[in-house]
């Protein structure tokens, strides 16, 4: 999308972006979906990194990203990754991160962010570590022109909507790097799996406990576990994580 077209007041992802990312056959195929979140957001680039690939001999086939092919050159090039800062943040943090909030950068850390913003990839970056199953790391990472957009009031609605995305990406690779069969799949409870559900229909914790008639301390008991066995931050993400799984 445009930076210079308005931003609308809340984030829409199309249902069939997630149904097609499941069925990508090449990283080729998942990089076109990257391009066309990009043109339905107010996003100025998406990249997703699988960070745990020691089992894949290309490592440009571990980067999903819409950066610009000089931007992508110079980095695979000069092996930027290993003085990213967002990657190297992604390691140490479990939680969403502004870059802004990225403390203590070495010398080869900033030149890297100063060439980035040269290189036109967005002024502002919002990361999202994501751990799968077998402790496998990634990172999907959002970035934008735009002053605070990923601290303002939209920030919450960033977080759910790309931490759910960064998950899809991730059980791909996952499956393509062979770190996981499509048959690994987690066994939740029929209670995790009846709450989960339920907020899959939009039910907020109080709601689901009046439905089901237990507690809502349990309502939230039974989702911190499924998110724990699904290794995911969220309970989006635990949501899309189960969905693409067909546990629910």
């Amino acid at each position: 999308m445009n930076s210079t077209q308005p931003r609308p007041d809340y984030l829409f992802i199309a249902d069939d972006i997630f149904t097609d990312i499941a069925k990508a056959q090449t990283p080729e195929d998942a990089r076109s979906i990257a391009e066309r979140i990009k043109e339905t957001t107010p996003i100025e680039n998406l990249t997703y990194v699988f960070l745990s690939n020691s089992s894949i001999r290309n490592k440009s086939k571990t980067v999903i990203t819409t950066y610009s092919d000089d931007w992508q050159d110079l980095y695979m090039r000069n092996d930027f990754l290993k003085d990213d800062p967002a990657v190297r943040a992604s390691f140490q943090s479990i939680l969403p991160f502004d870059w802004g909030d990225i403390s203590k950068m070495s010398r080869k850390e900033r030149r890297v962010m100063a060439l980035s913003r040269e290189y036109g990839i967005g002024s502002h970056g919002l990361s999202i570590p994501v751990r799968g199953l077998r402790g496998e790391l990634g990172v999907l990472t959002v970035t934008s022109n735009e002053e605070g957009v990923f601290s303002g009031p939209q920030r919450s609605s960033y977080i759910r909507t790309f931490a759910q995305i960064g998950t899809y990406f991730h059980e791909w690779f996952s499956v393509e790097a062979g770190i996981r069969r499509h048959a690994d799949i987690p066994r939740l409870s029929w209670r995790e799996k009846e709450c989960l559900a339920l907020c899959a229909d939009g039910l907020m914790a109080q709601r689901i406990s009046e439905k089901l008639g237990i507690s809502e301390a349990a309502i939230r008991l039974y989702l911190s576990s499924a998110r724990h066995k699904l290794q995911s931050q969220t309970t989006c993400g635990a949501v899309a994580k189960a969905i693409r799984l067909g546990i629910i």
